[in-house]
């Protein structure tokens, strides 16, 4: 018998792969201020999901989604399959059913990842098997987000009192970012005074008289003694940024408050034939109290008249406690001798000049207080 053969021919599958994102994105975002990722994937991971569909012209398979079909599924680390396969072993990773895939693991802006996907199709019509791959890329993208606010425990203007016993005062900065604090490592100071010469901003340096401690920190220590109108910058930025600068200032100066002044004589105020001297002492008394060793804030000048008309006033000493001879009163009992001090504020200590040049002793500068007259 001669026989004839028949051929079944259909016509070739309309083949699609894609790659779902379930619960995530491939780009995300890394803070360059906290090194946050947004989304973090170690919380929210990113699922790839496969999905193969099928569009058959011949109608012999349904038209649609086939992906629980899928075999042979792969995951490598690469652009290909000669990359690093990922297995179940495999950190940041979970491998799923039907090849999908779930990825825990952050990603750094500098270092894309790239992961392959393969698989395999049959076609229950003629038992073809067909293979499918995607490509997917993993970046990140550096973000700079910035609300910066600076400032300082000192108000705009603040009164520095010669009369504490700590010499020292240390202003103190808060550098925020949002309602966050900024770490230290991550925030640049620069503290300023304005020079007095040519009334600009500068960088306050070790030269500086007043200056104890604090230099591109945020707490910047200061000298009062040495204090008589300063006023002070605080600029800071972030290392992340910086354009991106915040100021912040305060006027110090020199301020007594309010005192007066007493003179007393607190020897010989009655003086008989044998007194031999006087002590006078000034006083100087503040709404706190009586103000201990006042000669090292004040110029005290004691002054010597009489309570006759046009008598002379005589300068008999200086300082908080003058001793004068008995015989300075004379003896006349009717002429009352008169003890008098004036007492003026001195400024805050400076450096002594010669010829426009400061004083050095000893490798340290001289410095004087003088009155304020």
């Amino acid at each position: 018998m001669k026989t004839a053969s028949a051929y079944i021919l259909y016509t070739p599958l309309d083949i699609s792969l894609l790659m779902l994102e379930v619960g995530g994105n491939t780009t995300q975002n890394k803070s360059n201020v906290t090194g946050e990722f947004d989304p973090d994937r170690t919380l929210f991971p990113l699922v790839l999901r496969p999905s193969l569909v099928i569009k058959d012209p011949d109608h012999v398979l349904d038209d649609g989604d086939h992906t629980k079909k899928l075999i042979d599924n792969r995951w490598y680390i690469g652009t290909n399959e000669n990359g690093s396969r990922i297995t179940k072993d495999t950190d940041g990773f979970v491998l799923g059913q039907y090849g999908e895939l779930t990825v825990k693991r952050n990603v750094e802006p500098s270092v894309p990842l790239s992961l392959f996907f393969t698989c395999a199709y049959i076609d229950s019509r003629t038992q073809n098997t067909f293979r499918k791959s995607f490509l997917v890329t993993l970046t990140t993208n550096l973000t700079t987000e910035l609300n910066l606010s600076l400032e300082i425990d000192a108000a705009r203007k603040m009164p520095i009192s010669p009369f504490k016993s700590v010499s020292t005062r240390t202003i103190k900065a808060t550098f925020r970012n949002g309602e966050n604090i900024v770490a230290d490592a991550d925030a640049v100071y620069l503290w300023k005074v304005r020079d007095s010469v040519t009334r600009q901003l500068r960088a306050i340096t070790a030269d500086d008289l007043f200056y104890v401690s604090g230099l591109n920190t945020k707490a910047l220590t200061i000298d009062r003694r040495f204090i008589d109108k300063e006023l002070i910058q605080l600029e800071a930025y972030h290392r992340a940024d910086n354009s991106r600068k915040v100021y912040v200032q305060t006027k110090i100066f020199r301020w007594y408050g309010q005192w007066d002044e007493r003179e007393v004589i607190t020897r010989g105020k009655f003086v008989r034939p044998d007194t031999s001297e006087i002590e006078v002492r000034a006083f100087v008394d503040s709404p706190k109290g009586q103000i201990i060793d006042p000669q090292n804030y004040f110029d005290m000048t004691h002054i010597f008249t009489t309570n006759e008309k046009g008598a002379p006033q005589t300068v008999i000493g200086y300082g908080e406690t003058v001793v004068v001879p008995a015989s300075i009163v004379g003896k006349d009992p009717n002429v009352r001798p008169v003890f008098g001090v004036e007492v003026f504020e001195r400024t805050a200590l400076r450096p002594m000049m010669i010829n426009g040049k400061a004083v050095v002793i000893n490798g340290k500068i001289a410095t004087i207080s003088i009155p304020k007259k």
